[in-house]
């Protein structure tokens, strides 16, 4: 049984058409590995919120898909003045930290970990905070920040 045959306008592109569809698929599938390769697998936890990757597609030892960052935010056990000492408190330290990165990381002559010698919390700097264990700061770099426009 013979399939008949495309009317001719459609068979004159179809070959160009089809290597064309399949360069594209391929420049997107390689945008996606790269963006795989270069996020991170771990969780992490900074401050308040919580970074863990999740996979959209199929989990087969990794991932076979688009994998992205999500982040939840918590305000734990409702407090507004934890006890200095607890992991609470370490966290909103943390927190506080990385909120002044945020701002301190928009200029671009700050880079890495520069910033925590010019944010403080509780009478010390970032970086005399990075020398307790409890706490975890990230780089400028790795600090995601948008720049906001708050006029109508």
């Amino acid at each position: 049984m013979e399939l008949p045959s495309l009317p001719e306008r459609f068979e004159e592109g179809l070959e160009r058409d089809l290597f064309f569809v399949a360069i594209s698929l391929a420049v997107v599938l390689v945008f996606v590995g790269v963006n795989n390769f270069t996020t991170p697998d771990e969780p992490m936890n900074v401050g308040l919120t919580e970074i863990e990757t999740n996979c959209f597609g199929i989990e087969a030892g990794t991932c076979i898909g688009l994998q992205m960052r999500d982040h939840t935010t918590y305000n734990y056990d409702n407090y507004t003045d934890p006890e200095p000492g607890t992991e609470n408190y370490y966290r909103l330290v943390e927190s506080e930290l990385m909120l002044q990165a945020y701002n301190i990381c928009e200029s671009e002559e700050v880079t890495g970990m520069d910033w925590t010698s010019e944010a403080s919390y509780d009478n010390m700097t970032g970086s005399e905070w990075l020398e307790n264990e409890n706490v975890e700061l990230l780089e400028c770099d790795k600090t995601t920040f948008r720049h906001l426009n708050a006029s109508k």
